[in-house]
């Protein structure tokens, strides 16, 4: 069996032994509404609030929190659809939820704001979650987790978020909450917050037990009576949008929960010996980012499996302080055993060690082997030859997973979903 996978700019071809038992898991076509016609059709039904021309009625100072180019929001899109809502606003101020990411290039906030980046870019701030000087402090959760948001939150009269929605590997999902934490907080709140990764109830499309979520909830809950209005969208693909819910910030994300469960993730039989695991765009920027994808691959394979992970990684590694943090562990069974309190990246870390413990983890990459295998992921050559090994390692009978997009789609077992 011959087939082909994207790798960046290009793709990549394997052939298989006709016995081999492979199952492509492609993303579903989703249909949808055009982006525009979506995002009237939940501006018109808002949940929870009034609609976005009375929430700006007496608004003397907007912010509007967007995403980062490492979520698929199609933000430009939508800054078209709301522009005869903004240009009447008196004072408006965008800020960049970057979280832990690094600050957008000229260049990325060209993708970002589009035609629209002339226009407001004296308006434009990106989150820095090192300044001090910039963040004010709420008080604490009940996680531990200091409540420091960008200081733009405190003199804003309104806020507007502007988010999608797609299943997260240990929030559950992103969107709705996650703007403000950790998309506008200190990095001592999201070092915490992330410490809550560790738990078992940490994971993709959980939300009840989940402590990560919980954290970023009760955070958001320090804002008390700010008026925010929410736009959250789900999209599988740059055209059309599955979803648009606007309004309270909660219960448009609820909402959009409940859709982007259906639309990311595919029902499967049984379990895999091995899974592929396709990493698309945005999350094939760099290494820190295909954990997402590993996590969704080890949700349909079985004990002693192999996840190969398929990403170029054009922008490196991502992270240094994760890289740096894994040089002071031996091996993955110490990361296991470490009773110390680590800071950020520790988290990934300590989640590829569990998977380790049940699977081998290989990945083929653009970059050095010796710093793929520092995050105890072995490299491979090429994902021909990384078949190959595979299928020699469970034997020719055995079954294959290719999940694409696996950033963003989840496996989940017949018995679970129904």
């Amino acid at each position: 069996m011959e087939f082909e996978v994207p790798f960046g700019q290009r793709t990549l071809s394997v052939c298989l032994p006709p016995e081999t038992e492979v199952t492509i898991l492609s993303p579903a076509e989703q249909g949808g509404l055009p982006l525009q016609e979506a995002l009237k059709e939940g501006l018109g039904h808002p949940l929870g609030l009034e609609s976005l021309d009375y929430f700006l009625k007496d608004c003397e100072h907007l912010l509007a929190l967007v995403n980062d180019l490492f979520r698929p929001t199609p933000t430009a899109e939508i800054l078209r659809g709301l522009d005869p809502y903004l240009r009447s606003t008196r004072q408006l101020e965008f800020l960049v939820a970057t979280g832990l990411h690094p600050k957008p290039s000229p260049e990325d906030l060209k993708e970002i704001f589009g035609e629209y980046l002339e226009r407001y870019q004296e308006r434009i701030l990106s989150h820095n979650c090192d300044d001090d000087s910039q963040l004010v402090s709420f008080g604490k959760t009940s996680f531990g987790s200091e409540v420091e948001l960008h200081k733009l939150v405190i003199k804003a009269s309104h806020i507007l978020t502007i988010s999608s929605v797609e299943p997260h590997y240990f929030s559950g999902y992103t969107g709705g909450r996650k703007m403000f934490l950790p998309g506008i907080s200190s990095r001592r709140a999201i070092q915490n917050n992330h410490a809550l990764a560790l738990s078992e109830e940490a994971q993709p499309l959980s939300l009840e037990g989940n402590l990560v979520h919980q954290d970023m909830e009760e955070a958001l809950s320090f804002l008390g009576a700010k008026r925010i209005f929410s736009i959250q969208v789900v999209s599988a693909n740059s055209e059309n949008l599955q979803g648009c819910f606007c309004g309270d910030i909660r219960e448009a994300f609820y909402s959009a929960v409940q859709k982007a469960r259906r639309v990311f993730t595919r029902e499967v039989e049984g379990r895999f010996d091995i899974v592929v695991a396709v990493v698309g765009p945005p999350l094939d920027k760099n290494l820190y980012q295909i954990q997402k994808s590993m996590e969704h691959a080890k949700m349909a394979l079985k004990e002693d499996g192999i996840v190969i992970l398929v990403s170029p990684c054009h922008q490196g590694i991502g992270n240094n302080e994760w890289l740096k943090l894994s040089e002071k562990f031996s091996s993955w069974e110490e990361v296991l055993t470490s009773s110390e309190e680590w800071g950020l990246g520790f988290h990934k870390l300590y989640r590829t060690a569990q998977l380790r413990r049940r699977a081998q983890i290989w990945a083929v990459t653009s970059l050095p082997p010796e710093i793929v295998s520092k995050v105890y992921i072995e490299p491979k050559e090429s994902l021909q030859r990384a078949l190959d090994g595979a299928l020699s390692v469970k034997g020719r009978g055995c079954n294959l997973l290719v999940l694409m997009d696996a950033g963003h789609q989840v496996p989940v077992l017949q018995s679970v979903s129904s």
